[in-house]
């Protein structure tokens, strides 16, 4: 079985294309419409990084401690596409209804690629602790996040695959 932080981390992925930031905020419709295509994009990206992990998790006790070094990579490229995702997500201009809550999801986005930097190094460093430690922030965060993506609307983002 996969780790169940990659199932959880693409549903966070949304769609492409923003309207620059500039200009006329998006309607509700247009904003979940817009999300959840880069969403998809990077929920593609995440399915296939997850062909490539290893099958037990890094936060198994009973992991070897190659399986914990290799899991480091790939807890790197995830963190990345949240970065990609997030990136390409601040674009769109949200409703202004949501603006702030838009505002602190972006920053959300880093948090977690931020912990999952540091599960990456840790389990480079086979540090078992900071692996579990690092990983269970990110899950916490993302938990919060899937709330208001759910909440709002998004059919892609937010969700499990």
């Amino acid at each position: 079985m996969r780790w169940t932080f990659l199932v959880a981390a693409a549903a966070l992925f949304a769609t492409g294309c923003g309207n620059g930031g500039g200009g006329k905020p998006l309607t509700r419709a247009e904003l979940i419409k817009r999300g959840d295509a880069i969403c998809t994009k990077y929920r593609r990206k995440n399915i296939a990084l997850q062909k490539r992990a290893p099958s037990q998790s890094p936060t198994d006790p009973l992991a070897s401690d190659q399986t914990v070094r290799k899991a480091g990579p790939i807890l790197a490229q995830l963190a990345d596409n949240l970065r990609g995702a997030r990136d390409e997500l601040s674009r769109l201009k949200p409703p202004k209804a949501v603006e702030g809550r838009w505002k602190k999801t972006m920053g959300q986005y880093g948090v977690i690629a931020s912990n999952l930097d540091d599960a990456a190094n840790a389990a480079a460093a086979v540090d078992r602790q900071a692996v579990v430690n690092s990983y269970s922030k990110a899950l916490k965060v993302n938990s919060v996040l899937q709330g208001f993506e759910v909440g709002y609307g998004f059919q892609v983002c937010g969700h499990a695959q």
